[in-house]
């Protein structure tokens, strides 16, 4: 492994056998939060769709609750029956954990993806591109006087 991937070798000789040394990091930075659901008959139509969505909707605004958290980016997940997959995102003005917002935005991204004449497998909702409602964990910047985060400057 050595001769042909140099010293990375090494590594992937060790984890092609469950061999990992590197500490556990247990308390890392959150990306995003997701909820998808694969479904036994694929689904064809929007109207079929629409209550799939709601449904991943609530768990992903469930899960920003519990973890305090607000995400400005919406992405949906669609996996066709051939297993193709593709993502539609859309970034927000603001950050939220509203319901109806998400669920509207994803929606919009599933009726904009094309769908006509599609078999849908699998469907996901997530959100990304946190603020730190909490106060807790890490920040993007610097809290201004007002407690909101304002960006850094590159010079």
């Amino acid at each position: 492994m050595i001769q042909l991937f140099g010293k990375t070798g090494r590594f992937y000789y060790q984890i092609a056998r469950g061999i990992d040394e590197r500490p556990v990091q247990p308390d890392r930075e959150t990306k995003s939060l997701a909820a998808e659901d694969t479904f036994p008959v694929d689904l064809t139509t929007i109207v079929e769709m629409a209550p799939e969505l709601e449904k991943l909707a609530a768990t992903v605004v469930n899960r920003l609750v519990r973890n305090k958290m607000k995400g400005r980016t919406i992405t949906v997940k669609i996996k066709y029956a051939d297993f193709k997959q593709i993502t539609r995102s859309r970034s927000l003005s603001s950050p939220t954990d509203d319901l109806t917002t998400i669920y509207e935005h994803a929606v919009d991204l599933l009726t904009r993806s094309r769908l006509e004449g599609k078999k849908v497998r699998l469907l996901g909702i997530s959100m990304s591109n946190f603020d730190d409602v909490a106060g807790t964990g890490s920040e993007p910047g610097p809290a201004s006087p007002t407690g909101r985060n304002n960006q850094l400057e590159l010079f």
